[in-house]
C-alpha cells in the first residue's frame, strides 16, 4: 500500500514538472559591445582639422608654382642665351668668308704681257700684324668665366669673380649682365640685402639693358618673400605696365594674380 502511494507521487511530480514552461534565452550577441555608449566625435574639431589641412595644401601648391614659374624662367633665359650664342657664332662664320673672299688677291699679268720696257712689280710680303691681346676678348673670357662659376653651383666664388669684373669692366659689353648674375648669386646665397642692391644697381646703372625687367621682377620675389606685399606689388606693376608681353611680365602678373586670389 505505501509503496503504490510512492509511486503515484513520483508519477504526479514527474508529469507536473514536464507542464512547467521553460524561461526563454535572450541571446545577447546581436548587441556590439560598447556601441550603445561609444563617444562620437565633435564636429566643430573634424571641420577645423580639415580647414587646416586645405590651408596647408594651399600653401604647398602655391610653393609649388613660385618654384615651376622660376624654373619657367630660368629655362626662357637659357633659351634666350642659347640663341644669342648662335647669333654670334652665325656672324663670326660670315665675317670669316666675307674676309676670305675680300682677301683673294687679284689677277697678276704674266710677265709676257706686259711691255720689254715695263718692269715686272714683285709682290712684296706683308708686314706680320702686331699680336695684342684684345680687352674686349679679355673682357668676354672674365665675364664666361664667371657666369660658369656660377652655373656650376659655386656661389661664392661667382660673387667675388663678378665684383671683380664690375671693378675692371663697369662700363663693359657685358657689364649689365654681371650685374644681374651678382644678384642672383646674392639671392641662392641667401644674402638677401647684397641681392636687393645688385638688382636695383642694374634699374639704376643701365636704365637700357633688358635685364632691367629681369631684375625688377627678382626685386619683387625678394619682397614678396620678405612680406613686404605693397614693394612686391609695386614692382610687378612696373614689370607689367613697361614690358608688356615679354616672359618677366607674364610672370610678374601671375604673381599679382596670386597675390589677390590669396590676400
Amino acid at each position: 500500500m505505501k509503496l503504490r502511494l510512492f509511486l503515484m507521487l513520483c508519477a504526479s511530480g514527474t508529469v507536473s514538472a514536464q507542464s512547467m514552461p521553460l524561461p526563454p534565452v535572450v541571446d545577447h550577441s546581436t548587441y556590439p559591445a560598447g556601441t550603445a555608449y561609444a563617444p562620437k566625435p565633435s564636429s566643430a574639431s573634424t571641420l577645423y582639422e580639415i580647414l587646416g589641412r586645405m590651408e596647408q595644401l594651399q600653401t604647398e601648391v602655391q610653393q609649388l608654382r613660385g618654384t615651376i614659374e622660376e624654373q619657367a624662367y630660368a629655362i626662357t633665359e637659357l633659351k634666350k642665351r642659347q640663341n644669342t650664342i648662335y647669333q654670334d657664332l652665325d656672324q663670326r662664320l660670315q665675317s670669316l668668308e666675307a674676309g676670305g673672299v675680300a682677301g683673294q688677291s687679284p689677277t697678276v699679268q704674266s710677265p709676257e704681257s706686259l711691255s720689254p720696257a715695263q718692269p715686272v712689280a714683285q709682290p712684296q710680303p706683308e708686314a706680320p700684324a702686331p699680336v695684342t691681346l684684345g680687352t674686349a676678348e679679355t673682357e668676354k673670357e672674365r665675364y664666361q668665366q664667371a657666369y660658369e662659376t656660377l652655373k656650376n653651383g659655386h656661389y661664392g666664388q661667382a660673387i667675388a669673380d663678378f665684383n671683380r669684373f664690375l671693378e675692371d669692366f663697369p662700363a663693359g659689353q657685358y657689364a649689365d649682365n654681371a650685374q644681374y648674375w651678382l644678384g642672383e648669386a646674392y639671392k641662392v646665397n641667401q644674402e638677401i640685402s647684397s641681392a636687393r642692391d645688385a638688382f636695383n644697381k642694374v634699374v639704376a646703372n643701365y636704365p637700357k639693358s633688358p635685364k632691367v625687367q629681369d631684375a625688377l621682377l627678382k626685386l619683387g620675389y625678394i619682397e614678396l618673400d620678405q612680406n613686404n606685399i605693397a614693394q612686391a606689388r609695386e614692382y610687378f606693376k612696373r614689370v607689367t605696365v613697361n614690358y608688356p608681353g615679354t616672359t618677366a611680365a607674364h610672370l610678374a602678373s601671375k604673381k599679382l594674380q596670386q597675390m589677390d586670389n590669396n590676400p
